[in-house]
Formats: structure tokens, C-alpha cells, sequence
């Protein structure tokens, strides 16, 4: 069984809400059951990063949690955040302004030699 699980967050987008918490719940999730996990924030999600974006994102209909409240579990139960430089390029979103989940900087190449490595398997949100 692999133990290393890699998220691409690529159509999660802060404007659809509504779909944002899942692979946060599902990163909380495995990281629980002892899987490495890492979270490449890309295209539109970087925003999420952003501080004070995830946390005024309702994560459904019910309004019971925020989407930075299961950003927040993932990242205690040990999943790392990446945020992608060319997103960030794209949308104007500056290290300074990271919530304290991110773990770093990393793009393109890392997440594809995740994919390419048999230790990892890979998501895309």
C-alpha cells in the first residue's frame, strides 16, 4: 500500500465555495491514517493561501465551518501546503500574505516527479 498521497488543487477555486473543503477533508483523512501528504496549490486556488480568504469561505450550505477550518485540520494532522510560483505570479499572491499552514514554494516539476515516483499516489481537485 502507498503511504505518500500528492493533491493538485487546480479547478478548486475560492468563487465555487461549495467545492473547496473536500480535498482538505480528504488530506486530514489520510494524513490520519499515517500517509505522508503533501498540497500543490495552482491556477485559482493559490488564492486560498491568501490570508483571510478560506477563512470568510463558507464550506457548504449549512455554513457549519469554514474552508480554512479544514485547511487548519489538514494541516495538524501533518499535510504540507505548496503554493505553485507561476500561480502566484498569475494572481498576485505574495508570500508575506500566506496563511501559516504554507509550508513553501514549489511548482510544476515537483508535483509531476511526485506523479512519477511509485511511492506517491496523486489527486486532482
Amino acid at each position: 500500500m502507498k503511504t505518500r498521497l500528492a493533491i493538485l488543487l487546480l479547478a478548486t477555486d475560492s468563487a465555487l465555495p461549495h467545492l473547496c473543503a473536500t480535498p482538505f477533508f480528504h488530506a486530514a483523512t489520510a494524513a490520519a491514517m499515517d500517509v505522508e501528504v503533501e498540497i500543490f496549490f495552482t491556477s485559482r486556488s493559490i488564492k486560498l493561501l491568501a490570508r483571510g480568504v478560506a477563512d470568510a469561505l463558507p464550506s457548504g450550505p449549512r455554513q457549519r465551518d469554514t474552508v480554512y477550518a479544514f485547511m487548519q485540520r489538514a494541516a495538524e494532522h501533518g499535510a504540507k501546503f505548496y503554493a505553485c510560483p507561476q500561480a502566484m505570479d498569475e494572481y498576485d499572491v505574495v508570500q508575506p500574505d500566506f496563511i501559516p499552514e504554507v509550508t513553501g514554494v514549489a511548482g510544476a516539476a515537483a508535483f509531476l516527479g511526485r506523479c512519477m515516483d511509485d511511492q506517491w499516489a496523486t489527486i486532482t481537485y
